[in-house]
């Protein structure tokens, strides 16, 4: 067998060695309920059939080396594999491929928890952090705790121009009111076109006796009340997560926390809230918590944050899916 057709079956071989252990490792993590802790739900029929793809491909790549190994030369329309000026050059760059993937086969599948929430940096302001990833609008608003009531402003016909040629020929000079809200508590929300979601929200859950941080609705819940802080001052929240700390935080506080994950955990991100207890220390980090306490507001990082003042807490299990991911049903 000639040295170039050998070395055209070792690529074919190694390719195919390659692209079906991928696949492998996905029912791998299939067959064991692990792959959401790699990927985002939504992403899981994609996935699977990616890796079915994998297989087709891996199948095609043998069914080439076997061509070569009978002497038959390739007849698929396609130029032949390129000659590398270098063994150890072309080894090294399926080495790129298989070392990873045998190191996902030997090591535990884990979750990420405190250690990464420290590189990647803690959200105490969900609504800010989702403004800076540009997924809500880059608008400020002002939510005091029962605002006033809109003036009624008096002006005279001549002072008021509706860009209506009607009303300026028409009009009698009569005072004319700003448009209320139908019920004060709609004045207590405050909201433009990106943020009437989380208005309406706002409105849902602010009558509740125990605000509870649900798993379907965790991202949408810390935005709505971080926005509309002020209105929630003094209310009680539930909240799970993993306790985490940061340099700089006083011994009677940390932080509960989840990760967020859109698309995959290379995206994830920690969103969590402040927690003061004067039992803070006896929880350690990554420890999971339920706490129920009261909302407060105190400056964090020169930030306006949610405080929460625990007045219960209690450890749990952690969350089957330790993950929380967007509801995209939210404000439909």
């Amino acid at each position: 067998m000639e040295t170039a057709t050998g070395r055209q079956i070792a690529h074919h071989v190694l390719r195919a060695l390659i692209l079906i252990g991928i696949a492998m490792y996905i029912v791998y993590l299939h067959r064991t309920d692990h792959l959401d802790l790699y990927i985002a739900p939504r992403m899981t029929p994609y996935v699977k059939l990616a890796a079915c793809g994998l297989y087709i491909v891996g199948a095609v790549q043998f069914y080439m080396a076997f061509q070569l190994w009978n002497g038959k030369p390739e007849d698929c329309g396609c130029s032949p594999l390129p000659a590398s000026a270098s063994k150890l050059r072309s080894y090294l760059v399926y080495a790129l491929f298989i070392f990873p993937l045998a190191v996902c086969f030997m090591t535990a599948d884990t979750t990420i928890g405190s250690a990464m929430a420290a590189k990647k940096g803690m959200n105490l302001n969900a609504f800010s952090a989702l403004r800076s990833k540009g997924i809500v609008s880059n608008v400020t608003v002002d939510t005091p705790v029962n605002p006033p009531a809109p003036a009624i402003t008096d002006a005279p016909e001549a002072s008021v121009d509706s860009g209506n040629p009607t009303d300026r020929e028409f009009g009698s000079g009569a005072p004319v009111a700003q448009e209320q809200p139908a019920n004060p508590l709609e004045r207590m929300f405050p909201h433009d076109e990106y943020t009437e979601a989380y208005a309406r929200y706002g409105m849902k859950i602010y009558d509740d006796s125990v605000i509870t941080v649900t798993e379907k609705d965790y991202m949408e819940t810390l935005s709505t009340l971080a926005l509309f802080l002020n209105n929630f001052v003094g209310k009680k929240l539930t909240i799970e997560g993993f306790v985490y700390r940061e340099d700089g935080m006083k011994d009677d506080q940390f932080v509960i926390g989840r990760f967020a994950i859109q698309c995959c955990t290379a995206d994830a991100m920690p969103y969590g809230v402040l927690v003061t207890s004067p039992d803070a220390k006896a929880y350690k980090d990554d420890t999971w918590l339920k706490i129920t306490g009261t909302i407060d507001k105190t400056p964090y990082n020169g930030q306006d944050t949610i405080e929460l003042h625990a007045e219960e807490i209690r450890k749990i299990k952690a969350a089957e899916d330790p993950y929380v991911y967007p509801d995209y049903d939210f404000g439909m």
